[in-house]
Order: structure tokens, then C-alpha cells, then sequence
């Protein structure tokens, strides 16, 4: 009795360390989750585990290092110091930097002093003793802030691309703000802005804090503030800034002499003269002028919106994207005939410009979808001569218009342009071509010819949306048997024929870099917790070999099974951007596997429960942000599921957690945790149609309840095709394709 009561102790304090560790992963900054979480718990899991022994030491040294416990791993490493000849670079450099935390900084210089004597000429040594230094530099109280932002310029000078530059920036900013040089530290913190990463919400407050305090912001510094303002979607702000910027040069400006007109040399100077004088440069108001009709337009205000891009256009000159903008207004608010008038001058004055192949095909598929099929025909057609192949539209020209054909029930002619579609070089159109083919015949009651159409698309793009389709049609319309459809199905090849495989289809000759000895040492070094060292001996045979789809694939499979995911998988989409697609629907399933990972697998299934199916939310993950958990996009989206701050906020309350910050969601258990939430929502929504899921997720609620109503009679192929917005309609094929392959290399 006393047994089971110990037990279930044992087992209510495991899980209780294991929920509270859990919440403290949660709270993990981004920057800092790879050490503190993945690093440290494989190590844990090591030193718990191993025998005693030289590798348990390691393991537990790391362990240490990682969690930061600084104490602790500064006396294990000096332990080990000596032990292993071919490491003792690696563990001087965590002696150091161990030493540098606990604030023994005498001994840490005295540690990279021996570190000099012991590597001469070495850079790998160099650059690490370098970054401690800089580090032992910002610590010295001695040293005034503005000496301190120098050295973090001279360390960026020669390791610009070091992981740790956003935090520099960063810094070097909060220097110079220290030392109340704010003019150079609002360059600074502008630059950091300029440049997404986990520091840009910091960067914001700084700024704010300088112009809060700061009496002598010039009018040049407060407009350069306002296009950084404005570029980040502030746009209350962006609005009250430019106003009061252009009040400035108008209350600031000359009387103008207008008993004679002056030498007018140059479009803006002409621009000048027409309107009123301001001490502005006609340039930078023109810039301000449309920052606030962007402005306008984001926050749905579509009457004074109107009104900034027709003052633009009738006093400024017509450009491409303000004329673009004003149309599409117009549209919204059902003024078809003054966007007509647009369209007329958009084509009389930007006629084989890139902007104007957009507008085209945008008219087009208007069209389109309104029934006018001869309109949209001649439109689409318009765009094929030579003046636009440039544009992307191009590349889906001669399947838009076999669809307008098909929808008219012009078989002959729909036939003829999906087989003009299938010649063109764009590997998505071409596929979907031979699918549509495949739908025409089966339809003909050419069962042979469509089967043929059918597998034809499968080989063409094995991995692609249309060929999963296609797999799919051949079993619906009993052309094949589910046994015989050729499924990716991939090979379970050892680990040794998968690289066999990979060197027969791979062109070129591998460096002498790439060798066995190399390789076993970056896994030993992971072996035994030295993560950032290994990635840097790696680096160097990287830059010698990285067309080798053998070298990615090896070194990027080592990275994700030590669950160093944003390294790992760079490799492999490099991998799956050098291999010819024709070998996809071949290859073994560790080369599968590969390309579509499910890191972070509790987490994910945790969140998921039973609501969502896991491989739906990687098919998801891998389109948002290729797998990248510290990645921002324009639109500040942030880490895995690129959730953006307000969606996330409302997320984190209804799970209950607070308080929130929007930069935990470079964490990736947050935002698993978040976004997940956020697609079971969207599914119950949508009534578990994942293809408004997925077009709600990427362009919101409005468009994707208006597709989702316009396409509620029409078969799955025609609904996909249907989505208006270009980004849109492939973002949602794309992750559909994800999730069919990922389903298929997983689970059949």
C-alpha cells in the first residue's frame, strides 16, 4: 500500500514539475527558446540517462550551459578541459563564456588570451573570442555608452551575418539613448525597425520614449519617423503625424512672388509651382501625401481615401499604383463608371507596364466571374504579347481562358487552350491543365485518353496539388483501382540507399570538404552539447557544397533530428529547390520525410486534441513560415503559424492565458498553441471545409465568406479556382498539396 501511495507521489510531483515546466517554456522568448528549451532539454535527457562516463559529463556540462546556470557548467568545463584535445577549443570557449556570465570577466579575458596562444590564425576562434570580447566591452562600466555603440559597429563590420545582429542593433540603440545622443540612437532604433525581428516592438517604444522626452527633433527626423510609422501599419498615428508634418510647411514656407513664373526645369518643380507653397520639398510631401491615402484606405475610411488619391491624381500626375488604388476604391463603392474612366487612363498611359498586367488580369477575372466570358477572353488574351512576359499573370493566361472556355461549354476550344497551357514552362499551370484534361475526356466518355490526361499530371508535378487531385479522380471515375493508382508511396530505403539514391540524380562532384570525418565531428559535437560549434564547422564545408543535394540532405537530416529545426530545414528547401520534380514522385521516404517534417510533435498533437487533424496544422506551418518560428512578415506576422499580435490577443484571452506579450509568439509552443486555436476555430466556423480554413487564414473573414458563397454549387476544382485574390487561391492549393503529401509519406 505504502509502494502505490510513494508511486502515485512520484508520478503527481513528475507531472507536476513537467505542467509547471511546460508553463515556463511557454513564456521563453524566441531569441533565447533554442537554448533554454531544445538544447537544454536534450541534454537533460542525456545527462539523466547516459552512464557514467566522459559523455554524461558532457551532456551534463551542457545541460548547465544551456539552462544558465552559469556556476555550474563554468566548474564542469574545467573539468573537462584537457580531456578530449580535439574539443578543447569548444569548452575554452564555454569556459569564457560561462566565466563572462558570472561576471568573472579578469578570467574570461585571460581564458580568450589563452584561446589566442593555443589557435593562432584560427577565424573560428577569432570570431567566437571577438563576440566575447564585444560582450566584455558592453559590460565595462568604465566605458562611456558611445564607445560601447562603436565596438558593436566594428563587430557588424566583419560578422554581419552573426545570429546575434538583431540584439546588437538593438543595443547599440539603447546605448546611444543612454548617453542622450538621440538623434544616432533614433537612427538606430529605425534601423531595427527596418529589419523585422523579436526586437521591433522594443525598437517602436524606444522611439516613442526619444520623441516623448526629445525637444529638438528636427522636421526631417519626424518625417523620416513618420515613413517607418506609416511602412508598419500605425495608421491613426500615420495620419496625425503627416497632418501635422504638412501643417509645419505650410505655417514654415516663403510668400511665393507670383507676378512672375520662375524657370521651370523638371516635372516636380512644375508640381511646385500649381500648388501652395509649403518648406517642404514637393518630393517628400508627394511621399506624405500618399502615406495618408494608404492610410485611409486600411482603416476603410473609402470616402476620404477617394479623396487623397483623386488630389494625388489630379494634382500630383497619374501614377500607376495611385490610379490602381483609386479604381478598386471606386469598384468597392459601386462607382463603375469613374474606375471605367480609371481603366481608360490606367491603359493610355501605363500600357506595357508590369502594374498594368496586374490591372488586366485583375478586369479578366472580373469578368470572368461575372458570366462575360468574350470580355474576359480578350483580356486575358491582351496579355500574351511579348511587352508582358514578364509578369506572373502570363504564366496562368491560357488556363483562365480554356476555363472561361469550359464554363461555356466550348469543349473544342477549352481543349485547345489547356493544351497550350500544358506547353508552357510554369510547372502549377501546366499541371492543372493536364488535370482539367482529364476532367473534359471523362466527361467525353473517353475513359482511355482521360486515365492517360490523369496520370499524365500525376508525373508531371508528383508532389502538387493537381496530381493528388488527379489520384483522386482516377479511383472517383473507376479508371483505376485505389491499389493501382500511383500514389507517392515512397520506398523504405536504409539510410545508406537513400544517399545512394540521392547521388543518382544529382549532377556535379562533391568537394573534398564533404567527408565522413567532417560529418562525424558536427554529430559528435551535437553529441555532446556543443550545438553552435557544430553549426559552425559545418558552415565551412557549406559554402563549398551547397548545390550537392546529397550534402543537404545528410547535414539537414543530422540538424532535424537534433531538433535544430530553422537550420535543418533551410537545407531542406534548398534540397527540394535543386532536385528536378520528376524524381519526387520516386523518392525514398527518408528523403520525403525530409522535406515535410513535423517538428515539435507533442505540442502540436497537444493542441490539436482531437479537433484537428496535426498533419493538417504542418501542411499549414510549412506554407507559413518554412518551419522558421523567429521569422516576420510584412504584415507582422509572427513565428510558426505566422499569427499576427491583435488575432493572437484575443487568442491568448480565450485560452486563458495572461498576461500576453505579442513577441511570445516567436516561441514556438505559444504559437503552436495559439494557432492551432485559431484553425479549430475557423474549422467549426466553416463548417470543417478546409478550403475557406484556409483562405479565411490568409486573407480573412470578409473575401472567404464571399467565396465560400459564390462557390456553394460548384464541384471542388471549380471552387479552388474561383478565389479572386492571386495570393490567395495558391496559398490555398499550396497547403492542400501539403497536407495530401504529408498524409500520404506519414500515414499510407
Amino acid at each position: 500500500m505504502l509502494k502505490r501511495f510513494f508511486a502515485g507521489l512520484f508520478i503527481c510531483t513528475a507531472a507536476f514539475a513537467a505542467a509547471e515546466k511546460s508553463i515556463d517554456d511557454l513564456s521563453v522568448p524566441g531569441y533565447e527558446f533554442q537554448n533554454k528549451v531544445i538544447r537544454y532539454d536534450r541534454n537533460q535527457k542525456n545527462c539523466d540517462s547516459l552512464a557514467n562516463g566522459l559523455e554524461k559529463d558532457f551532456a551534463c556540462a551542457a545541460a548547465a550551459y544551456y539552462k544558465g546556470d552559469f556556476s555550474k557548467s563554468l566548474s564542469a568545463y574545467e573539468n573537462l578541459i584537457g580531456k578530449d584535445s580535439s574539443l578543447d577549443k569548444s569548452i575554452l570557449s564555454r569556459i569564457a563564456r560561462s566565466q563572462f556570465e558570472e561576471k568573472q570577466y579578469a578570467k574570461a579575458r585571460k581564458t580568450l588570451s589563452q584561446g589566442d596562444s593555443k589557435f593562432p590564425g584560427d577565424a573560428e576562434w577569432k570570431e567566437f573570442a571577438d563576440r566575447i570580447r564585444l560582450d566584455l566591452t558592453l559590460e565595462d562600466p568604465h566605458l562611456k555608452p558611445k564607445l560601447k555603440a562603436d565596438s558593436i559597429d566594428m563587430f557588424l563590420k566583419n560578422y554581419g551575418d552573426d545570429p546575434s545582429v538583431p540584439r546588437l542593433r538593438y543595443k547599440k540603440g539603447t546605448l546611444l539613448e543612454q548617453a542622450r545622443w538621440f538623434k544616432a540612437a533614433t537612427k538606430a532604433y529605425l534601423y531595427v525597425i527596418a529589419h523585422p525581428s523579436e526586437y521591433g516592438d522594443q525598437a517602436w517604444e524606444a522611439l516613442r520614449r526619444i520623441r516623448a522626452h526629445s525637444t529638438d527633433e528636427t522636421l526631417d527626423e519626424k518625417i523620416t519617423y513618420s515613413n517607418r510609422l506609416c511602412a508598419k501599419g500605425f495608421d491613426e498615428e500615420c495620419i496625425a503625424i503627416v497632418d501635422s508634418i504638412l501643417a509645419i510647411g505650410t505655417s514654415t514656407a516663403k510668400p511665393r512672388d507670383t507676378s512672375k513664373v520662375p524657370v521651370l526645369k523638371t516635372v516636380e518643380d512644375s508640381i511646385d509651382w500649381r500648388l501652395p507653397p509649403s518648406s517642404i520639398a514637393i518630393k517628400t510631401r508627394i511621399t506624405l501625401w500618399e502615406n495618408r491615402a494608404a492610410a485611409y484606405k486600411n482603416l476603410k475610411k473609402d470616402t476620404i481615401a477617394i479623396q487623397q488619391y483623386e488630389f494625388l491624381t489630379d494634382s500630383v500626375e497619374p501614377r500607376a499604383g495611385w490610379l490602381q488604388s483609386l479604381a478598386r476604391l471606386y469598384r468597392a463603392n459601386q462607382m463603375d463608371s469613374l474606375a471605367s474612366k480609371v481603366d481608360s487612363l490606367f491603359q493610355e498611359k501605363f500600357r506595357y507596364t508590369l502594374q498594368n498586367a496586374n490591372n488586366i488580369w485583375v478586369r479578366a477575372f472580373e469578368q470572368e466571374q461575372k458570366g462575360l466570358y468574350a470580355e474576359a477572353i480578350s483580356s486575358y488574351d491582351s496579355l500574351t504579347i511579348r511587352q508582358f512576359k514578364n509578369s506572373k499573370k502570363v504564366q496562368w493566361v491560357q488556363f483562365r481562358i480554356a476555363l472561361c472556355y469550359l464554363k461555356q461549354n466550348k469543349i473544342d476550344s477549352a481543349i485547345a487552350r489547356f493544351e497550350k497551357a500544358k506547353e508552357e514552362g510554369f510547372l502549377w499551370s501546366s499541371s492543372g491543365a493536364r488535370m482539367f484534361l482529364g476532367d473534359i475526356y471523362f466527361s467525353q466518355g473517353k475513359l482511355d485518353a482521360a486515365k492517360e490526361a490523369y496520370l499524365d499530371c500525376i508525373r508531371d508535378f508528383p508532389v502538387g496539388y493537381y496530381a493528388h487531385r488527379s489520384r483522386i479522380k482516377l479511383i472517383e471515375n473507376k479508371l483505376m483501382d485505389s491499389t493501382t493508382v500511383p500514389w507517392l508511396a515512397p520506398k523504405d530505403l536504409s539510410d545508406s540507399a537513400t544517399i545512394a539514391w540521392i547521388r543518382t540524380v544529382q549532377s556535379g562532384n562533391s568537394d573534398s570538404s564533404h567527408s565522413a570525418g567532417r560529418y562525424q565531428m558536427v554529430k559528435r559535437l551535437l553529441d555532446l552539447g556543443f550545438a553552435e560549434e557544430a553549426y559552425d564547422f559545418f558552415q565551412f564545408a557549406k559554402k563549398k557544397n551547397k548545390g550537392r543535394l546529397d550534402f543537404l540532405y545528410v547535414y539537414g537530416s543530422l540538424f532535424l533530428a537534433y531538433d535544430e529545426l530553422i537550420q535543418g530545414y533551410a537545407l531542406a528547401r534548398q534540397f527540394q529547390n535543386e532536385i528536378p520534380r520528376k524524381y519526387l514522385g520516386d523518392a525514398p521516404r527518408n528523403v520525403m520525410k525530409f522535406l515535410y517534417p513535423k517538428p515539435f510533435l507533442d505540442k502540436v498533437t497537444a493542441a490539436a486534441d482531437s479537433s484537428i487533424d496535426p498533419l493538417f496544422v504542418y501542411s499549414v506551418m510549412r506554407q507559413e513560415s518554412t518551419f522558421n518560428y523567429l521569422i516576420t512578415s510584412p504584415a507582422n506576422a509572427r513565428g510558426l503559424l505566422q499569427v499576427i499580435p491583435p488575432t493572437a490577443k484575443k487568442l491568448a484571452q480565450a485560452e486563458g492565458i495572461k498576461p500576453f506579450n505579442p513577441n511570445l509568439l516567436y516561441n514556438p509552443y505559444m504559437n503552436i498553441r495559439l494557432g492551432v486555436r485559431y484553425l479549430k476555430d475557423l474549422l467549426v466556423e466553416y463548417e470543417n471545409d478546409p478550403m475557406y480554413v484556409l483562405a479565411n487564414y490568409n486573407a480573412g473573414p470578409k473575401p472567404a465568406k464571399r467565396w465560400q458563397a459564390a462557390g456553394k454549387n460548384l464541384p471542388w476544382d471549380m471552387r479552388a479556382e474561383e478565389i479572386s485574390y492571386w495570393e490567395t487561391r495558391d496559398y490555398v492549393k499550396r497547403c492542400v498539396g501539403n497536407y495530401w503529401v504529408y498524409t500520404e509519406i506519414w500515414e499510407r
